[in-house]
């Protein structure tokens, strides 16, 4: 499913209307880098659709020259963003890392590594778009997405693709079909964890509280795993728990409240009882960036927590996100009374990403940065 989505994915980054906020505001000098990006990708848009297209002598030019024009202006995307706060600015340097990673390998002859660094531009645009609240789906995208045959995406992949283009309330109503279907198998919600993308879209994009209980409400009665209808049953028990309150401290108070209650209903580390608690806590937390004249302080226990949030949550990306948050926060308040733990959990995800079977291999750089980080707060 991944791969059938991979291209439409990059094409919706650039259709999606992605926006640099500062506040409210879209910065003019962006809009130029992201319709040349735009304009390159229509161009090698059908040259991309099977490998021996992409990798043919007659296309290698056009499909070079487009992909080393979309490096060079995900470059600027990525100096703009910088002036956003570390979310969006992280999910720009990815952005900029991937677009550059497939220019050069395709580059270099290797069409199976460019096609893989375009996933992970897919990844990166899917993540980015549901990581934070949205007043209102995107316009410029539907005429776009009608042109797209969904049938061909996979049995997830329309949400998928529905979600990155910020058509949100198409996305849940796919999700919901889905759902709702009889020949959806209990092997698919195990090995896609569609609910987890249905929740984290519905409470922390779209703020639907109502809809995700009736959904899985209706959901629970049907045959499924124990595990899936505990999730379940947990999950619609927090929805309401959080729906029945009255939230009268700020944005960052009421977050504190809400990890400490996901701390609580979680009875081992991977257990995702707490899950509706982090996420709308992480929706708070960023919420909560927004703010004019935000305390250093403030700013820096917020990452902190939003460290913790994107952790808990487990999604890939957001859980790479978690390792900048951590560092930033250690960064902006040092000598603070949770800087010892941000750093221990911030070493943990560094030696975690670098472990596989040959035991852990940390590069230069990440030693380095580490051994500041650690003078820093000790």
């Amino acid at each position: 499913m991944k791969k059938s989505v991979v291209i439409l994915g990059l094409c919706a980054l650039i259709l999606s209307g992605y926006k640099i906020k500062s506040g409210e505001k879209d910065y003019a000098e962006f809009r130029p880098h992201m319709r040349a990006v735009y304009a390159s990708l229509m161009t090698i848009f059908p040259l991309t659709l099977n490998k021996s297209s992409f990798m043919s002598k007659d296309n290698t030019k056009t499909i070079q020259d487009n992909l080393n024009l979309i490096a060079e202006h995900s470059t600027m995307i990525n100096q703009l963003a910088s002036k956003d706060e570390k979310g969006h600015a992280y999910m720009s340097f990815q952005l900029e890392r991937n677009a550059r990673q497939a220019a050069r390998k395709y580059r270099e002859g290797y069409g199976d590594q460019a096609h893989f660094f375009v996933e992970e531009v897919f990844d990166t645009c899917l993540s980015c778009h549901t990581s934070r609240s949205s007043a209102s789906d995107s316009e410029f995208t539907m005429d776009f997405a009608k042109n797209v045959n969904m049938d061909a995406l996979g049995t997830f992949g329309k949400a998928k693709f529905l979600s990155l283009s910020r058509q949100f309330d198409q996305a849940m109503d796919e999700y919901e079909r889905i759902f709702t279907n009889e020949s959806m198998s209990s092997e698919e919600l195990l090995h896609f964890d569609p609910l987890v993308d249905y929740l984290v879209l519905a409470v922390r994009v779209k703020n639907e509280n109502d809809r995700v209980i009736k959904t899985f409400s209706t959901l629970m009665k049907k045959p499924m795993p124990q595990m899936i209808k505990h999730d379940l049953e947990v999950w619609v028990e927090a929805l309401n728990k959080v729906k029945k309150r009255n939230k009268k401290q700020s944005d960052l108070e009421y977050a504190k409240i809400l990890i400490k209650e996901g701390k609580t209903v979680n009875e081992y580390p991977r257990d995702r009882s707490g899950l509706v608690y982090y996420i709308y806590a992480s929706k708070y937390l960023k919420d909560h960036l927004k703010k004019d004249k935000v305390s250093t302080q403030d700013k820096a226990e917020t990452y902190f927590q939003l460290g913790l949030c994107e952790l808990a949550i487990g999604e890939p990306l957001l859980a790479a996100e978690s390792g900048m948050y951590l560092e930033e926060a250690i960064r902006l308040a040092p000598k603070s009374s949770f800087a010892r733990q941000a750093f221990g959990l911030y070493e943990e995800f560094l030696m975690y990403g670098y472990t596989g079977s040959s035991g852990t291999k940390l590069p230069a750089e990440e030693k380095a940065k580490l051994a500041e980080l650690k003078k820093m707060v000790f």
